[in-house]
């Protein structure tokens, strides 16, 4: 029997913006053992409405399951699983880096390939900005590795359905 393939799929949730919504989502995912690899919320162009992305790890049958679990929720208005290919999805990355006197060239030769943001400077330290997609990210933050990474922050996936 062949096994089902596993990917990653973009759950796009359209909620009312009510307390414990988010406990609720995260809830059902924690029950049904379902993992979730990154989750963004934010209030949408309506203040009543938060639009909440998931970026879960499964099979087919998994994402369909997620999808009509979440859709029984209280407060959810709307539950799309987005197409990759009919989407713009970004992540946000902040990262802060080792500056030394030897370095701090090669770091900004490493920002300026990529068009990152540099928003602080210190004697000992960098702060970089960078969004992009994940692929991205992953070469930029593979870059400074050897730079003693200080700190990491990165959002998950963000993303618009382009239709």
């Amino acid at each position: 029997m062949q096994e089902a393939e596993e990917k990653e799929y973009l759950v796009s949730v359209l909620a009312k913006n009510n307390p414990g919504v988010l406990l609720r989502i995260a809830g059902l995912f924690s029950r049904r053992c379902y993992n979730i690899l990154s989750i963004v919320a934010a209030q949408t162009e309506n203040t009543e409405y938060s639009r909440i992305l998931i970026v879960v790890s499964g099979d087919d049958r998994i994402v369909r399951q997620v999808d009509k679990q979440l859709s029984k929720l209280e407060d959810i208005e709307d539950v799309s699983v987005l197409d990759r290919a009919h989407a713009v999805i970004r992540e946000h990355l902040l990262l802060k880096v080792e500056r030394t006197l030897q370095n701090s060239e090669k770091l900004v030769e490493i920002a300026a390939v990529f068009h990152a943001n540099i928003l602080s400077v210190t004697e000992n330290s960098m702060i970089l900005e960078l969004t992009g997609d994940a692929p991205t990210l992953n070469s930029f933050l593979e870059l400074y590795s050897p730079y003693r990474i200080e700190k990491i922050l990165r959002t998950g996936s963000m993303a618009l359905a382009t239709d």
